[in-house]
């Protein structure tokens, strides 16, 4: 059995190499006849190499036999490990890319029922968090009502805030700036919310599953009403659950993970990818959640 993991671990990186090669090859060729081509100001030309470092990437996503092979919780754990950061350089241009799982966070949309509601305000008062926290979240989720049946005043505050889903970190730093400013503490920095929630610039996570392998430690904590050091456990043996018996959870553990069962996954085939373009004094950072199995890119962020 060892050995067939040790052969299963060397494809597996021998795969993520091939990518990375490949990946380097690309977008260096691609940034050369950029360089090339484009003989026009400075600004013009980094935008133009923005787009093509986006453009390779994708087509190499898309195209790379490698990334076909990413295909389990075991593959995906490998090639994360060892594709998560990969910088490449071509004469003054410098990219870095940091690729990890897209589904390693908790959305604030799956807390629908009462029993991960409760699971949810459990974590908040285990870390000194008022529980109105969850009042003010479910406003910025909860769309506009007429009758201005809010549970907080923060619209009164901020009336043109989007109100429909989380949309970004920014956004999501509107209901810490708002909580800190009512209750006059910051208790909520102990729960790291930009580690904590997954924040999406589409709405399009109606399905979403947190992976088991990828998520945060503090996930767990929310997840099994665990502490810290339970919580880093189960993270750092995480990559190879395959399902709720390679947990090796207690009783009580496995009931409270039972209240999220629709929610969690072994296996989720979907990466989010940050890539970072540095020339000079000019820096432009595109991120996007990419679909392994449908090949598809979403959740564009581009900031310049």
């Amino acid at each position: 059995m060892q050995s067939i993991n040790s052969k299963k671990n060397a494809i597996a990186l021998m795969i993520t190499l091939f990518f990375i090669m490949a990946l380097s090859i690309t977008i260096g060729l691609g940034l050369k006849y950029v360089k090339e081509g484009a003989k026009t100001v400075n600004e013009q030309q980094f935008m133009i190499q923005t787009r093509s470092v986006l453009a390779d990437f994708l087509t190499m996503l898309q195209t790379a036999p490698q990334i076909r092979e990413i295909n389990s919780a075991d593959t995906l754990s490998l090639f994360l490990s060892e594709a998560g950061f990969i910088p490449l350089s071509n004469d003054d241009v410098n990219v870095i890319i940091k690729i990890h799982s897209a589904r390693d966070k908790l959305d604030l949309r799956i807390l629908n029922t009462q029993a991960k509601r409760d699971a949810f305000l459990a974590f908040l008062s285990a870390n000194g968090v008022n529980t109105e926290y969850l009042n003010i979240v479910d406003d910025m989720m909860g769309g506009i009502k007429e009758d201005g049946s809010y549970h907080t005043d923060i619209f009164t505050q901020r009336p043109y805030l989007f109100r429909d889903y989380i949309a970004s970190k920014e956004h999501l730093g509107v209901a810490s700036e708002f909580y800190e400013k009512t209750y006059h503490e910051q208790s909520i920095k102990k729960i790291r919310p930009n580690e904590l929630f997954y924040t999406a610039a589409e709405s399009n996570s109606s399905a979403y599953k947190m992976d088991l392998n990828r998520i945060k430690p503090i996930c767990w904590e929310v997840l099994l009403g665990c502490d810290k050091s339970r919580a880093e456990m189960l993270s750092n043996n995480a990559g190879f659950y395959n399902d709720a018996r390679d947990l090796g959870l207690s009783e009580d553990e496995n009931l409270s993970l039972a209240n999220f069962r629709q929610n969690i996954s072994y296996y989720e085939p979907y990466i989010w990818v940050e890539i970072t373009i540095m020339k000079e004094n000019e820096k432009a950072v595109i991120s996007f959640e990419y679909n392994l199995e449908s090949k598809k890119g979403s959740n564009f962020v581009f900031e310049v």
